[in-house]
This record gives structure tokens, C-alpha cells and sequence, in this order.
């Protein structure tokens, strides 16, 4: 019986610490998402009335409560949870950045992915790749947008309906884009 077998979180610990590649743009997403709020939270920007305690959000209230009300005199504010919060969510960058560093196109590729890529043109033709590419691009733009808008002019980055239409039109557009290049299948069903 070999090591992997007898002890299975030592897979899980190693899926975990060395993820693929799209798993790395996952954890790269969200650490910096994540970065970004606690950024937003010391300021006070993250919501009109309240603070977060990113301990007691995580733990469900249990360990502290999870808002607390600004107070008159709203400046910046940190707490230890901001501090844990944001050194966990640069770890979970960090591990992404480093499988992307170390696939074939590495950091500088990875960025440039991010704005030249076949999404963005499939804006304004669905020629590029068909209907559901347009309307994937469309869909993913409109989530992003909404997301960053309603955060800016009203001061909710952390507002639950803001989070539910955001994730479904990204959702929407990522499985729409994913139909778009899937490859073609070889069997009628007729």
C-alpha cells in the first residue's frame, strides 16, 4: 500500500497546494476579490452602514458578530480579522499565481489572456463564434459591470441580490462560452 493510499488528506492537502490551471484562475479570482473587499472594509467603503468582522462572517456569528454599525467618526478601521482575512486571501492568490507562473505561458501570457482573447471580439460579431458566444461575451461583461457598478455609485460590494444577479449572469455567460467551444459531436441523435 503506497503513502497516498493509507493517508487520503495528503491527496487533498496536494490538490489543494498545486492546482490546475483552471482551478489557479479560480483561486486567483476570488483571492483578489477577496484582497479587494478587505481593502474596501478597513476604508469603510464596503457598505453604507456597516463594518464587517471577517471572523465573525466566516464563523457565522460564532466566534463575534459579523457587522458592526460605523460609527460618526467612519475613517479607516482595521481590525485583526481584516489582517487574517487579507493574508489568507493573498495566500490563496499566491498559490494560483504560482501554477500559472509555471504553465507554459506563464504570468505575462496569462494577462494578456485576460483582455486579447476570442470573448471580447464576439462582442459586436457572432460571426467570431456563433450565438452563444455573443451572447456569453454579452452576459459575462453585463455581470462584471453590474457587479462593479451597483458597488461604486451605492456602496454595496457585500449586498446578497447584487452577489445572486451578478453570479448568474457570469454564470450564464461562462456556460454559454464553454457551449460555444465545445467541440462538435459525432453522433445524430435522430
Amino acid at each position: 500500500m503506497s503513502t497516498e493510499e493509507s493517508d487520503p488528506s495528503n491527496s487533498v492537502v496536494s490538490i489543494l497546494l498545486n492546482p490546475s490551471r483552471t482551478m489557479a484562475n479560480w483561486y486567483v479570482a476570488l483571492g483578489m476579490l477577496g484582497v479587494f473587499l478587505a481593502i474596501l472594509n478597513i476604508f469603510g467603503w464596503i457598505h453604507p452602514n456597516y463594518h464587517v468582522s471577517w471572523g465573525g462572517l466566516l464563523t457565522f456569528e460564532m466566534t463575534n458578530a459579523a457587522f458592526e454599525i460605523l460609527g460618526e467618526d467612519a475613517g479607516p478601521k482595521i481590525v485583526i480579522s481584516d489582517a487574517v482575512f487579507i493574508g489568507l486571501c493573498s495566500v490563496i492568490s499566491a498559490i494560483g499565481f504560482r501554477t500559472i507562473r509555471n504553465d507554459e505561458s506563464g504570468l505575462d501570457g496569462w494577462f494578456k489572456g485576460l483582455l486579447v482573447n476570442d470573448t471580447w471580439p464576439a462582442l459586436v460579431d457572432p460571426d467570431i463564434g456563433g450565438w452563444n458566444k455573443l451572447f456569453g461575451a454579452w452576459s459575462l461583461l453585463l455581470g462584471f459591470a453590474f457587479y462593479f457598478f451597483y458597488g461604486i455609485i451605492y456602496t454595496g460590494w457585500i449586498d446578497i441580490g447584487v452577489y445572486s444577479v451578478s453570479i448568474a449572469l457570469i454564470a450564464f455567460g461562462l456556460a454559454l462560452l464553454m457551449a460555444a467551444n465545445a467541440p462538435e459531436g459525432n453522433d445524430n441523435l435522430d
